[in-house]
């Protein structure tokens, strides 16, 4: 009989130990789902995507705009960065192209403002789209 007791009790303590570990693992999905790998598990060292200085002048550059910042409202900050582009002699702000790199939605709404704009009654001059730098430029 003291056989049989022993054999019930250890029963109970390995499906004790797998409810946890079923439970630790569960656990772990969980966080691993919510959070990801930690970064040195992966190698990334670094911060992910940071805008520069330099990344926003050479995306400015790349798209034929010249690049501009507003000055900032302190020593130490930096103001606000913008491009601009030349077409038929006027100045045009590239609103597309952002700190964040090349904005495809915003082009998209630059192209659908210049279509309505052509398309509206009473309208003056041509407007033309540049899906380079997502200017909707108006010719007089």
């Amino acid at each position: 009989m003291a056989s049989d007791v022993t054999a019930v009790v250890g029963r109970r303590r390995t499906g004790g130990l797998g409810h946890r570990k079923l439970l630790l693992v569960a656990a772990f999905v969980a966080v691993f789902l919510t959070f990801g790998l930690p970064r040195w598990l992966v190698g990334d060292h670094g911060p992910a995507d940071t805008p520069t200085e330099a990344g926003f002048t050479q995306l400015c550059r790349q798209h034929g705009g010249t690049p501009h910042t507003t000055p900032g409202s302190g020593p130490t900050t930096l103001g606000q960065r913008f491009c601009t582009v030349q077409y038929g002699g006027r100045t045009y702000r590239m609103d597309a192209i952002t700190p964040a790199g090349f904005d495809q939605d915003t082009a998209k709404f630059q192209r659908q403002g210049c279509v309505q704009e052509q398309a509206a009654p009473g309208h003056r001059g041509t407007f033309v789209y540049h899906p380079g730098t997502g200017v909707c430029e108006h010719r007089p």
